[in-house]
């Protein structure tokens, strides 16, 4: 079932309280009008029908868990060119999380920062992170292989900010200093990234993923995304 990547413009936390209401499909179709003109597997319109939810555990920008947060499911109905490949089904995930990793983007670039370029020790972070306050919502306590995890998603980052070419003077910029170095400037790129390809527009890590995810053509180009990989490119 292919991932896709669409704007909604919420937070997490809303997204996850507003689609547990009654009129949860109701809210999905509000906010991502764009797939029922162009079906992300075949392009027709008029072709995406809502079949429900599967549930996964993430966790938000300040580390709060939500453990049975609904992402959206729709099915192609063949209305528009043949489709690509053999899927008919696809999951819609909002711009905040990653495809197979429960930890949102910010929050992943917030570890990050304080690992790269504040200097903190996995213990250290490990301790500040546990004095989160949530809510009525759970802390999660990460783990030495969680942070582990967001190093390789870093590191794969910069590969394909390298080979495809998008953003030409970071890419110089980037090649210009050691290896050890590029990760910190990275950080600082996406952290200090703004696009205008939505409306409103965002800023930080999250609109930095965004936009190279347009860059290459969004769902309708089956673009890869900047950090992690859909189940289609798996």
């Amino acid at each position: 079932m292919p991932d896709i990547q669409i704007k909604i413009n919420c937070t997490l936390k809303e997204y996850y309280r507003k689609v547990n209401s009654k009129s949860n499909f109701l809210f999905i179709l509000d906010k991502i009008p764009e797939i029922k003109h162009h079906c992300p597997i075949c392009g027709g319109k008029d072709c995406v029908q809502f079949i429900g939810f599967y549930h996964r555990r993430v966790v938000d920008e300040y580390g709060c868990v939500m453990d049975d947060f609904p992402i959206a499911r729709f099915l192609c109905r063949k209305k528009g060119n043949p489709p690509r490949g053999s899927h008919r089904t696809f999951s819609v995930l909002p711009l905040e999380l990653i495809p197979y990793t429960k930890y949102s983007i910010v929050f992943i670039f917030k570890v990050l920062r304080l690992l790269y370029i504040s200097g903190m020790s996995v213990m250290e972070l490990q301790t500040l992170l546990s004095r989160a306050l949530c809510g009525d919502i759970q802390y999660i306590d990460l783990s030495t292989y969680a942070v582990g995890a967001f190093k390789k998603l870093l590191r794969e980052a910069i590969l394909k900010f390298f080979s495809l070419g998008f953003y030409t003077g970071r890419e110089h910029e980037l090649s210009s200093v050691d290896p050890p170095h590029r990760a910190v400037r990275l950080i600082e790129f996406a952290l200090d990234f703004e696009t205008f390809k939505t409306t409103p527009p965002i800023r930080g890590p999250t609109a930095l993923d965004y936009d190279f995810y347009l860059q290459g053509g969004g769902y309708m180009q089956n673009a890869y995304f900047l950090m992690g990989s859909p189940s289609q490119f798996r």
